[in-house]
């Protein structure tokens, strides 16, 4: 067997905002593939194998035991582990330039995206292993793949024989296949953005009775704008926070909640996502410094952070924020300890540092300009620029966008992004920390100590 491809490994965003890791499968993984087949359902079971069928150990083995080059296995997990797995997809090849692909996804599962974002994935792997065209055999009532292949938009071929769809295509992408990616790609940011700019309740945990502080001010603003939902205050030691009952833990709180604005000191923050991640909590808007912009011992720390997160398919804004607002009426959302809250408009604005964004909201507001909404990304362990650029691009309530630079993720993806955005919304971008001066002041941008 050739070594275990794990650059291959990664995490994804899906079209519900939710991420996912897509990894090579591996020898061990046989009882997690078999818990996978046992949980489809009777019609998943013969859409896979054209008629019922229950997985036999040869089969498993087959599945789990490749090559990573003529025959090659992708699994899509959770953060439960090999008991997370919930989809599969494997080519064999049949000839030097020819694979036959399959594809099985958790009932509970599917309608995520998971089986593009697979094939996608599967396709680079055989390319490189000189693999050009994909088979693939699909029931004519296997309507759910079918709409799969036709969104991909890759050039197929076909031909129809005793209710069985036989498809070929190209491994490799083309430009049309590229553009339907893009505009996923899209889709799936923008549904993981508006997790925080439209959450139909909020719990704030570190929520603070003493007005003055990052917890108090914080809470007091999320009330102050009168959001549009449930807001819920954590703390365990004490039954009232600023008028509202409180509760010692996330369990405690009877509804779901879709965000979670931690404000806790950055040895608990790791407790608190958990805590989140068992709850179901959707996004995580993490205030508390002391991670990445501290070193070597804090980088680790948000790597952990972003590993739990990934884990429950929760995505992240921060750490070392200072929060977000949607000003829009129908939501009323300041998630920020700013004192300064803008007027309703259609500018959007993302800064990477909470002064700078405070002072330009501050700027705004003397000119008479309305912002749509404001994020401060501060660390970006998971939200980037990017993702924000592809909400707004969507978002009917913005036509100016303005961000504030310090560092780039990926330049290439950003400047393709930008190119498509700003034919229809302009963007105001300004890029700090070219000078040594500008560095050090874009490595301690925030300053938002949560105690």
């Amino acid at each position: 067997m050739d070594a275990y491809p794990a650059f291959r490994a990664v995490d994804v965003s899906l079209r519900d905002g939710s991420t996912v890791r897509i990894r090579p499968v591996r020898p061990d993984d046989g009882p997690a593939v078999l818990d996978l087949f046992d949980r489809l359902s009777p019609d998943a079971l013969r859409m896979r194998f054209h008629g019922l069928h229950r997985l036999t150990a040869e089969e498993v083995q087959r599945f789990t035991s490749v090559d990573y080059d003529r025959t090659f296995g992708l699994v899509a997990e959770t953060a439960a582990g090999r008991s997370g797995v919930i989809a599969l997809a494997n080519y064999v090849a049949v000839s030097d330039r020819h694979a036959e692909i399959g594809i099985a996804v958790d009932d509970e599962h599917a309608g995520r995206g998971i089986g593009s974002i697979m094939i996608e994935h599967l396709g680079e792997a055989a390319d490189a292993a000189g693999i050009s065209v994909f088979e693939a055999e699909v029931l004519t009532s296997n309507a759910a793949m079918l709409e799969v292949l036709r969104q991909m938009r890759l050039p197929v071929e076909q031909s129809v024989a005793s209710g069985v769809v036989h498809f070929e295509f190209p491994t490799s992408p083309t430009p049309e296949a590229v553009e339907a990616f893009e505009l996923r790609e899209g889709i799936a940011a923008a549904a993981a953005v508006a997790r925080f700019f439209t959450p139909r309740s909020v719990a704030v945990l570190g929520a603070s009775r003493r007005r003055g502080t990052i917890g108090g001010e914080l809470f007091h603003n999320i009330l102050e704008m009168g959001f549009e939902g449930p807001v819920y205050p954590i703390n365990p030691s004490a039954d009232v926070v600023q008028s509202v009952a409180a509760y010692r833990t996330l369990d405690d709180i009877p509804g779901p909640v879709d965000l979670a604005v931690i404000v806790v000191p950055a040895v608990h923050v790791l407790e608190a996502a958990r805590a989140c991640g068992a709850k179901g909590v959707g996004a995580l808007l993490i205030i508390s410094s002391g991670f990445s912009e501290i070193g070597a011992e804090g980088r680790e720390l948000q790597r952990e952070l972003l590993s739990i997160a990934r884990g429950h398919g929760m995505r992240i804004v921060g750490p070392n924020c200072m929060g977000l607002i949607n000003a829009d009426p129908t939501v009323s959302l300041n998630a920020t300890f700013s004192p300064i809250y803008p007027d309703s408009g259609r500018l959007a604005f993302s800064s990477q540092s909470g002064a700078l964004g405070i002072a330009v909201i501050d700027r705004a507001r003397q000119l008479g300009l309305g912002m749509s909404t404001f994020v401060s990304v501060g660390n970006k362990a998971d939200i980037s620029g990017n993702d924000l650029l592809q909400y707004w691009e969507q978002d009917d309530g913005t036509d100016v966008i303005l961000l504030y630079l310090e560092s780039f993720g990926n330049p290439r993806k950003f400047a393709r992004i930008a190119r498509r955005v700003s034919k229809n919304k302009p963007i105001v971008a300004v890029k700090s920390g070219r000078s040594t001066a500008g560095a050090r002041a874009a490595a301690s941008h925030t300053g938002s100590f949560a105690a």
